[in-house]
């Protein structure tokens, strides 16, 4: 069973369909003489032309009324409807009446179209059954109700017939082939949507189930170890342009600084000041802030006001709602920085921001950062969490401006951090909630 498991697909398909095979013909070749068997209509109509005939044969032998009722009782045993006709009725159907010979023939000639009639009957409470007048002698007939077969009689057995050989195999193959095919390709699909261009986690791609899917995960994580290889290699650089870019940067200011128009000096502090910038957000932003930190338990109440306390000094309307103390294990110099980067993006368009503080059952924290600017579409919620995207570009780099990284280094740090969730949702009336949700470390 393994070595099938991890065969070629359409190894594992030719197989499969050799076994319906087999097992939709051992289940017919066993079920179908108990089903069938047993509701045949020839042996059906047969039966009951037999019984009709001796019915007829006791009610001719009749010599009184008490021996012709015997006889109709005789027939009622047997299920079979049979009554008298009268002899003002006689002359009357003299056409319809056939002979006692004729009775085995005209029954089975009657009952050919039975399966159509019982069709047309599955609709109908009260079927009625054709007739047969058959003459006795000179003054005596007898008339025979033919039997409806019942739905069961041909229609169940066809319902348990498909049933069984249909779709009891197909089920059982479903299962197999769920078994084979698609748990392997679910855990992959499952294990192919948590990876991602930033993810720095070591989890391979389990190279489980059918030979093409063992091969495309070996390929998945050569592929995914290049990328990884690759990013590893761009920070690295990233980081010595940066570390390489300080040092002229540095020789710039204090030219600067000996500059003897103040109006030419302070535009070229303020160029560098910018350049600078650029390059510490850049290099924040291409390199994990969390990287190199531990996680540690802290009062994370007594931090959120510190953050809230310090911009409320530079001139920011930063208000904290939340318990007094709350101890939860996190990296908080990362998460300072997160919180920072909010709190200085939603300054730029609101007046009024608030940090919202909540522990939760499983040991978790709930961190809400709520502004009351503008807001923003559905679409542009999306797109703000995109590294260099900015939602205003009339805007400039400076005090009213950024460089776009600021909620793309926050999701970093919240998502791969700390394992956390990170939401733009809507506030009431107005402006942007960013939920932040962190799990018990």
């Amino acid at each position: 069973m393994k070595k099938l498991r991890r065969a070629s697909i359409q190894k594992q398909i030719l197989i499969l369909a050799t076994l319906l095979v087999i097992l939709v013909s051992a289940i017919a070749m066993f079920s179908e003489p108990f089903i069938y068997g047993r509701s045949d209509r020839d042996f059906q109509d047969g039966l009951f032309a037999g019984q009709a005939a001796m019915v007829l044969d006791r009610f001719k032998a009749a010599a009184s009324t008490l021996e012709e009722d015997a006889a109709l009782n005789f027939a009622s045993r047997f299920g079979i409807r049979a009554e008298r006709l009268s002899s003002t009725n006689l002359v009357a159907m003299r056409e319809k009446i056939i002979s006692s010979g004729d009775l085995v023939g005209k029954i089975k000639e009657s009952l050919s179209s039975s399966v159509l009639i019982s069709i047309e009957h599955l609709l109908t409470d009260e079927p009625n059954s054709d007739r047969l007048v058959v003459k006795v002698d000179a003054e005596r007939a007898l008339i025979f109700h033919m039997p409806v077969f019942p739905a069961r009689i041909w229609f169940a057995p066809a319902v348990a017939s498909g049933l069984l050989k249909i779709v009891v195999p197909l089920f059982l193959l479903g299962l197999v082939s769920s078994w084979l095919i698609t748990d392997p390709l679910r855990r992959f699909a499952a294990t192919a949507k948590r990876a991602s261009l930033d993810d720095s986690s070591d989890e391979a791609f389990e190279p489980d189930g059918a030979l093409e899917l063992r091969s495309l995960a070996e390929s998945l994580n050569v592929m995914r170890s290049r990328i990884q290889n690759m990013l590893q290699d761009r920070t690295r650089v990233l980081s010595a342009v940066g570390h390489d870019l300080r040092t002229p940067l540095t020789r710039l200011h204090m030219r600067a600084e000996r500059s003897e128009e103040p109006e030419l000096r302070r535009l070229m502090l303020a160029d560098i000041a910018t350049l600078t910038l650029m390059v510490d957000e850049c290099l924040a932003y291409f390199k994990d802030p969390s990287a190199g930190e531990d996680f540690r338990k802290v009062d994370l109440s007594s931090l959120l006001q510190t953050i809230a306390t310090d911009f409320s000094e530079t001139g920011v309307n930063v208000t904290y709602s939340g318990p007094r103390r709350l101890a939860h294990a996190c990296r908080p110099q990362a998460l300072t920085r997160a919180l920072s980067n909010l709190i200085d993006n939603a300054s730029r368009y609101a007046t009024q921001i608030a940090i919202t503080l909540k522990p939760r059952d499983d040991g978790g924290v709930q961190i809400r950062v709520i502004d009351n600017g503008p807001g923003l579409t559905d679409e542009l919620k999306a797109k703000v969490l995109e590294p260099f995207f900015k939602a205003d570009e009339s805007r400039k780099i400076g005090r009213k401006g950024g460089f776009g990284l600021g909620l793309p280094i926050a999701k970093g740090i919240v998502m791969k951090g700390h394992n956390g969730q990170f939401t733009l949702m809507d506030a009431e009336p107005n402006g942007l909630i960013v939920a932040i949700d962190l799990p018990a470390a």
